[in-house]
């Protein structure tokens, strides 16, 4: 039985608080409980007061049998940011820009850039996996969709870890893992009308949105779209006709990413975000604590 954990993102805090809740303990073996582990699902960094903090609970855990975990794109992201472009010598796969410093440089700040701690934690990223598919339930940052993770096995290992010699295309665009990271990473994206967008929640202006991936049919852009709740676009009520293909197993799976608000519920009785916000002061962390049942109920959310 598990406890799934959405994004962190620095707020060791409020994941004390929640692993407390959720009836785990702490010992000189990190927190643990006798029935459950917890399945933390990544962007453990950046934005949050306490990124080494949060880093330490997460891997005490993983490391002594308490939790599994799985890379966000916060994790891969930092790999891009220090790992050098071998195709453009002197510089980074990740690019470093003022966007992207800005999104990564409170972790920067408190890990120490380019010091042997920021190298190792590196590291770390680079052993998680990209996913779980175990017995009875499934487990991914962003988006599961089989195809893509059927074709994306060659550059996994056995662990379903990136391999090594796969991170420079990983990174680069118009490769076949490039568009295959995106997508179990990051989320499949629409490119909004001409003339349409949005600002996300850091200020950067977009003419891309995430799409609810999960949805079995969406008659208009806005019910395709994540865009946030104080952004009003009358061109996304517009009508779409966007081909869905929806997660159709019966193997609950579970991810975080989407930064969502409100009360958790379920998407599906097969599929459950638990990305509640908690970067914000305002947002929870949110937990789901999958008890067995082949079906999810939202009586399960805990936060």
């Amino acid at each position: 039985m598990f406890d799934i954990i959405g994004d962190i993102h620095g707020q060791a805090k409020k994941l004390q608080q929640l692993l407390i809740k959720l009836g785990y303990q702490k010992s000189d073996q990190g927190f643990h409980h006798p029935d459950f582990k917890v399945i933390f699902v990544g962007d453990f960094i950046d934005r949050g007061p306490y990124q080494l903090e949060t880093l330490q609970i997460v891997k005490e855990m993983v490391d002594n049998g308490n939790a599994y975990a799985v890379m966000g794109n916060h994790e891969f992201n930092a790999i891009g940011w220090m790992t050098e472009n071998q195709q453009k010598p002197d510089t980074f796969l990740r690019q470093h820009n003022h966007v992207h410093h800005k999104q990564h440089k409170v972790f920067l700040s408190q890990v120490g850039d380019s010091s042997p701690l920021h190298q190792q934690w590196l590291s770390w990223f680079k052993s998680l996996p990209l996913f779980l598919d175990l017995s009875a339930i499934r487990v991914i940052h962003a988006c599961w969709d089989n195809q893509v993770i059927d074709k994306i096995m060659p550059y996994l290992d056995h662990r379903h870890c990136l391999k090594e010699s796969a991170i420079q295309a990983a990174f680069t665009p118009k490769t076949a893992l490039f568009d295959y990271c995106e997508v179990l990473l990051k989320g499949k994206e629409i490119t909004l009308p001409q003339g349409v967008y949005y600002q996300d929640k850091e200020g950067t202006t977009r003419h891309k949105s995430r799409i609810k991936w999960w949805l079995n049919q969406a008659d208009t852009l806005n019910q395709l779209c994540l865009i946030p709740d104080d952004e009003q676009i009358d061109a996304l009520q517009r009508k779409v006709d966007f081909p869905l293909d929806s997660y159709q197993d019966c193997k609950p799976v579970f991810f975080g990413h989407y930064w969502l608000t409100g009360t958790p519920i379920i998407q599906t009785p097969y599929i459950a975000c638990v990305d509640y916000s908690a970067a914000l002061a305002s947002g929870k962390l949110v937990a789901y604590r999958w008890q067995g049942e082949l079906q999810l109920v939202n009586q399960h959310f805990i936060y």
